[in-house]
C-alpha cells in the first residue's frame, strides 16, 4: 500500500499540474489498486476510486464545473480518509 500510495501522490500532482487528467488518474489507480491482495483498505480505496473517476469523467465532459468537480473531489477524499483511520 505504501508504494500505491507515493505513486498516487506523484500521479496526483501531475493532475493537478494538467500533464494527467483526473480521470486518467482514477482508471490508473483503480488498475493498481485491483492488482493488489484484497483487503480492508485496498477495498476501502477501490469505493472512493470508483466515486472519484465518475466526478472526473462528469468534469471532462462539462457536466458539472470545475468548482463543484473540486469540492466533490474534496469531499470524497476527506471521507476516505476519515474511513482509513
Amino acid at each position: 500500500m505504501d508504494e500505491f500510495t507515493r505513486w498516487h501522490d506523484n500521479a496526483r500532482a501531475q493532475a493537478q499540474a494538467g500533464t494527467l487528467s483526473w480521470s486518467e488518474l482514477y482508471r490508473l489507480s483503480f488498475d493498481r489498486l485491483t492488482a493488489m491482495p484484497p483487503s480492508l483498505q485496498q477495498d476501502t480505496r477501490l469505493e472512493n476510486t470508483v466515486l472519484l473517476l465518475s466526478t472526473a469523467r462528469k468534469y471532462e465532459a462539462n457536466e458539472i464545473s470545475a468548482q463543484q468537480f473540486a469540492s466533490e473531489r474534496d469531499h470524497i477524499e476527506t471521507q476516505l480518509q476519515a474511513r482509513l483511520q
